[in-house]
């Protein structure tokens, strides 16, 4: 059976690390906002996609193993790319759990006591 136990944090240590936190959120924000607003994204991500949609009808046209795992390749940059506003949603979601975590004056341990 798990119990919880309670510390306390120090405060500078918080303080740097909920800076750091608020700053990085700013930036994806930043990041999410400009990509939202700007009419190239849009055509640029249409590209990326009909350049990947290309690898994908094509790879078995390729007979070279090393022009093959370069495909594979430019097929994850590719996706990469074309999900990049998602994954900075992503990033904006666990930094606000992350500051949750870092404001908060008690940090919870879970200890299993059964264990030891």
């Amino acid at each position: 059976m798990a119990r919880k136990k309670t510390i306390k944090s120090s405060g500078n240590e918080q303080q740097v690390a909920e800076d750091a936190l608020f700053k990085r959120m700013e930036e994806c924000q930043l990041v999410i906002d400009h990509l939202r607003a700007c009419p190239a994204w849009v055509v640029i991500k249409n590209d990326l996609t009909i350049n990947k949609q290309w690898v994908d009808d094509n790879w078995q046209d390729i007979t070279d193993d090393v022009k093959l795992q370069r495909a594979r390749e430019l097929k994850l940059a590719y996706n990469h790319l074309i999900n990049i506003e998602g994954k900075y949603h992503e990033d904006l979601e666990s930094i606000n759990n992350q500051i949750k975590a870092v404001t908060s004056t008690h940090k919870e341990i879970i200890k299993d006591y059964d264990t030891e």
